[in-house]
């Protein structure tokens, strides 16, 4: 195994992480978005998702990152603002955003009780939040990620917080309303490179050895035919209660 530098990992990222339109498109279902609408995206990274949400709301966007060499790899064109902080500390004044999510972040929260707190410190009355993650059932069954590189499902299984413990946490943060949904999204891989530069951080938590006998094995199955890939996530929705 080795260990985790997000910020050399900037440009493979950028390359190999475009945002997720589905993600996206469960966002603006969730949550009516205008051009007055304050959206925070926590744990932006390289901001493709707030850009994206920007760009098909018109709303009003931030993202902020740990990671100052991930940030905004994207041009943004002014349309977002870039914060380099924390989920726990977030700099921003109390009830100053409609919306806030994450995705795919929660895991990386050194503490998500205080995120928590702290999310709905800045969310206005009635405002809302969502936690996209990844569920148990969803790291057992991920493709091609557990095909090729079972020991990943263990890996990932003990760094995410399973939902009943964060929907605990977001209830004792304040929030109302906590629910549960799942999204998916079916296609075909087409190009190996992501795997290859290993843009999935589940990949630096293997050994050398194995990662390289499922690229192998990848790469084989590929010449043969198409290899289904699968994205899929459990989203955590929770409200600020409404003055």
């Amino acid at each position: 195994m080795e260990p985790i530098n997000y910020s050399e990992m900037t440009k493979t990222y950028a390359r190999n992480r475009p945002a997720n339109s589905f993600v996206v498109d469960e966002l603006r279902r969730g949550y009516v978005l205008g051009s007055n609408s304050r959206v925070l995206e926590v744990g932006c990274g390289t901001g493709s998702h707030i850009l994206m949400l920007v760009k098909a709301t018109s709303c009003q966007g931030w993202g902020i990152d740990p990671s100052e060499e991930m940030i905004c790899q994207e041009e943004s064109g002014g349309k977002v603002q870039f914060v380099n902080g924390t989920a726990e500390e977030l700099p921003f004044e109390d009830r100053f955003f409609d919306f806030l999510f994450s995705i795919d972040v929660i895991h990386h929260v050194a503490s998500t009780t205080f995120y928590f707190h702290e999310a709905f410190r800045v969310l206005k009355p009635a405002g809302t939040i969502c936690t996209i993650t990844d569920s148990e059932r969803i790291i057992r069954n991920r493709k091609p990620l557990s095909q090729y590189w079972p020991s990943t499902v263990s890996a990932d299984i003990k760094r995410y917080p399973t939902t009943t413990i964060l929907k605990k946490q977001m209830i004792a943060a304040g929030f109302v309303d906590v629910t549960e949904t799942d999204i998916q999204s079916t296609s075909e891989i087409e190009d190996i490179t992501p795997y290859k530069e290993k843009s999935f951080s589940c990949l630096h938590l293997i050994s050398q050895d194995e990662f390289l006998r499922g690229l192998m094995r990848l790469q084989e199955d590929l010449k043969a035919g198409p290899v289904q890939r699968v994205s899929a996530y459990v989203c955590l929705w929770g409200r600020s209660p409404a003055l």
